[in-house]
């Protein structure tokens, strides 16, 4: 696979960063302010309003004296402005396409990590290790250079990439067979996308060995208010400037990795040891059961031949030929 022209001799922009937003007015200029804070200065950054709230239009507004970025300020769509992004993709000048949470943030590298594994794959993603609502690390296991690992991610509810960090080719983006469309109900928009990716043959992935963005997991934070995750972001932004913060956040992010890799062997070792318990369990239920059968069929054996033994006798005999009189059939039924 070929590398692209160097930054220094395109004429348009090197990469185009997407960053879909609703309604997250509080952080989504955060967001944006650490794509154009990348060491990587030749990008287009595209934010994507799904229906914004005024509030979010607001924000985006701060943003628009850079001639990088760029604004569309859709209606709501039925799903998450899937369209638009296929759009996007589809007329960008650049080879490359990356993507960014409205409430997520990339550190100042990224964009330069991501693109130097592109010149090996076709899609890539950072270290995948969240900040939980507490501020610890937590990490999902994956590595999308493991055939298994990809295949594990075409059940429709596992998933271990996030929409944030994601880097892919442009040319690749162009062989799959629909690229960003509407998701289904009760489907995640991004790993629908993913699972599109993840079965269209003869392209290359690669998980990144390092932590490079800020992933603020929602779920944890569905009732904290947008001051509150503001803040939280803005104290991360603070301490990221800090001397020593690249040791400390990888330390962090090999922590829970062992953690999260203990937890998962804890649990496969349980699962392991009820399913031995319930089939050994079965095993003695069904030998008991065979134990029953045998016992029945015994007694069944004891009662043919009794059966038998009657039938054979002199007073059965006797029976059968009372039986051809009428008058006496009352006695052969006694």
């Amino acid at each position: 696979m070929s590398s692209p022209a160097p930054a220094g001799k395109r004429a348009g922009p090197l990469v185009t960063v997407i960053v879909p937003t609703h309604n997250h007015a509080s952080t989504v200029d955060l967001a944006c302010r650490s794509v154009l804070a990348q060491s990587v200065r030749q990008l287009e950054l595209v934010v994507i309003g799904d229906g914004v709230t005024p509030e979010v239009r607001a924000a985006v507004a701060t943003l628009l004296g850079d001639e990088r970025v760029r604004f569309i300020d859709g209606a709501k769509s039925s799903s998450r402005a899937e369209q638009v992004r296929h759009q996007v993709i589809a007329r960008a000048a650049s080879p490359y396409i990356c993507y960014l949470g409205d409430d997520d943030i990339m550190l100042p590298d990224h964009l330069a990590a991501t693109l130097d594994r592109l010149e090996e794959v076709d899609f890539t993603h950072p270290l995948p290790v969240f900040i939980d609502r507490q501020g610890a690390l937590g990490a999902h296991l994956t590595d999308l250079a493991e055939p298994r690992c990809r295949l594990w991610h075409q059940h429709p509810f596992r998933n271990a990439v996030s929409l944030t960090g994601v880097g892919h080719r442009l040319e690749a983006y162009r062989k799959l067979p629909h690229g960003w469309r509407e998701t289904p109900s009760g489907r995640w928009s991004d790993h629908y996308m993913w699972q599109q990716w993840f079965a269209t043959p003869g392209l290359k992935y690669a998980t990144g060995d390092r932590l490079t963005v800020l992933k603020f997991e929602a779920a944890d934070r569905t009732d904290t208010t947008g001051a509150q995750r503001r803040a939280e972001i803005v104290a991360w932004l603070q301490r990221s400037r800090q001397p020593g913060f690249d040791t400390w956040l990888a330390d962090q992010a090999a922590g829970a990795i062992r953690r999260a890799a203990i937890e998962l062997r804890l649990d496969l070792d349980f699962q392991t040891d009820q399913f031995t318990l319930v089939r050994d369990a079965m095993a003695e239920r069904e030998a008991s059961l065979r134990a029953e059968l045998a016992q029945l069929s015994d007694r069944a054996a004891e009662a043919t031949a009794e059966t038998r033994a009657i039938q054979a006798s002199r007073t059965w005999r006797i029976r059968n030929r009372l039986v051809r009189f009428p008058p006496l059939s009352w006695l052969s039924r006694s």
